[in-house]
């Protein structure tokens, strides 16, 4: 059976064990973190094509000269990919605690009763989690 159909019959029955509430938040816990290594690719190459689509032929040029800088300096690559994976964590945050305000409002959750907006402070991942 499968968990999907887990969740449904047991909203359905509106009660939930703590032992399955614990797996189906690690299963959406996993499925979050698949989807945001994907999702966070994207956005950077996203990002990055939009600053080419809007540059004038000077702006071009000097994307171009770093580009070809980051090819042929492995250094300066290392440097840039850092600042624009910062970059993309610090604007994905943001962007990501407002759209889990919005859709837990249009569940009708409440904050602290049903759900905690608590940042997940680690080593590893400082801004990009929530917890429920």
């Amino acid at each position: 059976m499968s968990l999907r159909h887990h969740i449904s019959k047991s909203i359905f029955i509106m009660t939930l064990s703590p032992e399955f509430a614990e797996r189906c938040r690690k299963e959406a816990l996993n499925k979050y973190e698949d989807e945001k290594q994907k999702f966070s690719i994207k956005m950077m190459m996203m990002g990055y094509y939009k600053v080419k689509s809007l540059s004038s032929d000077e702006g071009l040029k000097k994307i171009s000269q770093i580009d070809s800088k980051r090819q042929s300096d492995k250094g300066f690559n290392e440097r840039f990919s850092e600042k624009m994976w910062a970059y993309t964590e610090e604007v994905w945050s943001q962007a990501l605690e407002q759209l889990i305000i919005k859709i837990s409002k249009e569940y009708g959750l409440k904050e602290e009763q049903d759900i905690k907006y608590i940042s997940k402070v680690s080593e590893e991942d400082p801004k990009l989690d929530f917890f429920v």
